[in-house]
């Protein structure tokens, strides 16, 4: 590490801006250690790295630029950020002087008070440089923005506030579950882009739990191409000069498979944006306090017709004409379950299949075609 007092670098405006908001969303808000409020800024060869970390994810992002000297400091990313979108020169410099460093644009100058960098937490490194696999980033991101709707949100048990992820031979499967819904998602893997290590991983350890946000931070990058590697309890997650790296949590994932019905009396065939825009009107009306709406079928009309009521707000009739296979259902849901599917990536198609059975058993939305690779399932309201 060099000394923290001499470092001179140039680089795009653009670019760093991007990585600074980029990292600020995994910055902690905790106020016991000041410094990982901060990002650290590291000037090496040529590069600039920047690294955030809340301890249980960071992310580094790595930009080209030119460095005159090289040091290190740590730097609150408001600031930062703050001073990057309000100028507008293509190029920035930075200078560190004891611990301040100051950015200087064509028209515009800041000096940012910092900490030392030595007492930064240190960033996770793999021990070799071989990913288990490679994807496609659009593949990947959409299957993330399929299971984070159903992720549980402060459980008591642990894993079920991540998301859990199943290495078979032949593909991935990630799914999570609040106890109300469940999303699952199975990835294939090319085999050209599946690596030894991964077997040999596998062979041992066949599943991981990970927590949301390291799979929040990756789709929000809107990378091409995503590998991923594990070592020393950790996951790493790379694409185009970001890697997020993340703890593993531990624990047992519910074996979430065997809840879901074995098979299925009735199918439904539904336009998606019909079905939607059905369910926001009954939301207007929906009892706030558990979001109760109905949908019943009507079999010789084909249609399903979804209704809600409150004495507070009113009532409403919405009716969308489907393909109905098997006999008449009414079914009670929460509406707030089924916006968050039907807005995720994943419903990107425009028809929906909905399975389910006249006794009140786990529903299953998925798209025509895709479902032996997604599904997306909700508990119903259950009447007495």
């Amino acid at each position: 590490v060099c000394s923290s007092d001499l470092m001179i670098f140039t680089c795009k405006t653009k670019n760093l801006k991007e990585a600074v908001f980029q990292m600020e969303k995994i910055v902690s808000k905790q106020t016991t250690l000041p410094i990982l409020g901060n990002l650290l800024i590291e000037a090496k060869k040529n590069q600039l790295i920047l690294s955030a970390t809340n301890l249980e994810i960071a992310i580094q992002i790595i930009l080209g630029a030119k460095i005159e000297k090289e040091g290190e400091i740590t730097v609150p990313p408001k600031i930062l950020g703050g001073f990057l979108s309000n100028i507008k020169d293509d190029i920035v410099s930075g200078e560190l002087i004891k611990n301040e460093l100051n950015l200087t644009s064509e028209n515009d100058k800041i000096s940012i008070k910092g900490i030392d960098a030595n007492d930064f937490p240190i960033i996770p490194q793999r021990d070799n440089e071989k990913n288990f696999f490679e994807l496609d980033g659009e593949t990947f991101s959409k299957a993330i923005s399929g299971v984070l709707v159903s992720v549980a949100h402060n459980d008591t048990r642990q894993e079920l506030n991540g998301i859990f992820m199943k290495l078979e031979e032949e593909q991935i499967v990630l799914a999570s579950t609040d106890s109300f819904r469940l999303t699952e998602v199975k990835i294939p893997l090319n085999k050209e882009m599946v690596t030894d290590e991964y077997h040999l991983f596998r062979e041992r350890i066949d599943s991981l739990i990970l927590p949301v946000q390291s799979l929040a931070e990756f789709h929000r990058t809107g990378a091409a191409k995503v590998s991923f590697s594990v070592n020393q309890k950790q996951a790493f997650i790379n694409t185009d000069g970001i890697l997020v790296i993340s703890r593993i949590i531990n624990g047992n994932y519910p074996e979430y498979t065997q809840v879901l019905p074995k098979k299925n009396e009735i199918s439904v065939k539904i336009n998606r944006e019909k079905l939607l825009n059905a369910v926001k009107i009954a939301s207007l009306v929906a009892n706030n306090q558990n979001g109760e709406i109905k949908l019943k079928s009507l079999g010789e009309e084909k249609k399903i017709v979804v209704t809600a009521q409150s004495i507070d707000t009113g009532d409403n009739v919405s009716r969308v004409s489907a393909e109905i296979e098997g006999p008449d259902f009414e079914i009670f849901f929460n509406f707030r379950y089924l916006l968050d599917a039907l807005n995720s990536d994943l419903f990107e198609g425009e028809e929906l299949i909905i399975k389910l059975n006249q006794q009140k058993s786990p529903v299953i939305f998925s798209i025509p075609g895709k479902e032996a690779f997604f599904s997306y399932v909700i508990m119903p309201i259950i009447k007495d």
